[in-house]
């Protein structure tokens, strides 16, 4: 099995240029989320935790995604291997392009929707691994830089338990040339230091089961180490435009191109840019 990493090298990023501006949500009709939201989106970056799945729909993922963790531990991995399990999982597939998920995702980047990733975040019990403050348009291969992530809690999240953190309006800026390598207690071998971030700001995304934040990929975000003795759980689905163009001979220069495989999940594709790393749903 090819290694896994969360992140390519640099040199992969830095080679698609260095276009980083934020890309704000034009919908002025949306048809699930509010018109409310949608400005809240583009001011502060994120959109606060809607409720997607009712309880009974909230404790059958978080089953389902017990049994995952289980059989990846079993197989030598860790609570943080779990990524891009849509390439094999049908049920993961689903849950990447799920209707009411999409729906919002629409809402706040138009018409044309592609999913590319997906990864499960599990910080167990007293984990003492945290997420650094970054933005993600700082680490794919992406150009133009659009991307969005619903963070969708399978069990509950709160800071005792290392929950998702977030700066409003820090989607203005981008400071990713000043992002340093990082401790081994980071997810994430580059970053921003606590010290670099002015954490006053900082907003914690406490959420219960079935919740789902939306944040773009030029927000601010991170979490700290989980204190507790509650498993922090969590899945985030990523999202972008069919206009995006992946660095496909990078990725698969590095033996990493899993990190990026399209699906078109709403809409038409005009563009095909990376039909080299499209892929269709994975077996029932």
């Amino acid at each position: 099995m090819t290694e896994f990493k969360i992140v390519p090298d640099q040199y992969v990023v830095d080679a698609m240029g260095r276009d980083l501006r934020f890309h704000p949500s034009h919908v002025t009709e949306p048809a699930t989320l509010t018109l409310e939201n949608v400005v809240h989106f583009n001011k502060n970056g994120f959109v606060q935790p809607i409720r997607i799945f009712d309880g009974s729909e909230a404790d059958d993922l978080r089953a389902y995604f017990d049994r995952l963790l289980k059989q990846a531990i079993a197989e030598g991995q860790d609570s943080y291997s779990i990524s891009t399990a849509h390439l094999k999982y049908g049920r993961v597939y689903d849950l990447l392009t799920h209707p009411r998920i999409v729906a919002c995702v629409q809402d706040l980047l138009g018409p044309e929707v592609v999913g590319w990733g997906s990864h499960f975040f599990c910080k167990m019990p007293r984990d003492g691994k945290r997420v650094a403050w970054h933005q993600d348009a700082s680490y794919w291969p992406m150009e133009p830089r659009i991307n969005m992530t619903a963070w969708i809690a399978l069990g509950p999240t709160f800071p005792e338990n290392g929950c998702l953190r977030l700066i409003p309006g820090s989607h203005k800026q981008w400071l990713d040339d000043e992002y340093q390598p990082l401790d081994n207690a980071s997810q994430f071998n580059r970053g921003l230091s606590a010290g670099q971030v002015d954490e006053s700001k900082a907003v914690d995304v406490a959420m219960q089961p079935g919740e789902v934040a939306f944040f773009t990929e030029a927000t601010l975000h991170g979490s700290n180490n989980n204190s507790s003795d509650v498993a922090r759980l969590g899945f985030s689905g990523r999202y972008t435009t069919p206009e995006v163009k992946f660095d496909v001979e990078a990725l698969k220069e590095q033996n990493i191109d899993y990190l990026a495989r399209t699906t078109l999940v709403r809409g038409e594709d005009k563009y095909n840019y990376n039909e080299a790393i499209r892929v269709e749903p994975p077996a029932k």
